[in-house]
């Protein structure tokens, strides 16, 4: 909430002020599908769709050669079992 806040209104030829006082709550929502809801509590929401963007993180971490890094390993259950047999 916003604390205080004043609009006042002044009408000098028929000299009557009218004043209004109170707090606000500002509303904000996001959806996943890209819609934007901002505005006050009590009021309607103005809806913006926010620009298309759907990107995937990007990796802390890589190794440089993903070859090397997967030398011993075997890539599939199905050729380790074969491997196994083969063996004994």
């Amino acid at each position: 909430p916003v604390p205080r806040w004043c609009r006042r209104e002044v009408d000098e030829q028929h000299r009557e002020t009218v004043e209004h006082r109170g707090e606000v709550r500002v509303l904000q929502q996001r959806s996943p599908w890209g819609v934007l809801r901002v505005g006050c509590l009590g009021q309607p929401l103005a809806q913006h769709l926010l620009p298309y963007a759907r990107t995937l993180p990007l990796p802390l971490f890589a190794p440089p050669d993903l070859r090397g890094a997967k030398a011993g390993v075997p890539r599939t259950l199905s050729r380790s079992l074969s491997h196994e047999a083969q063996r004994g």
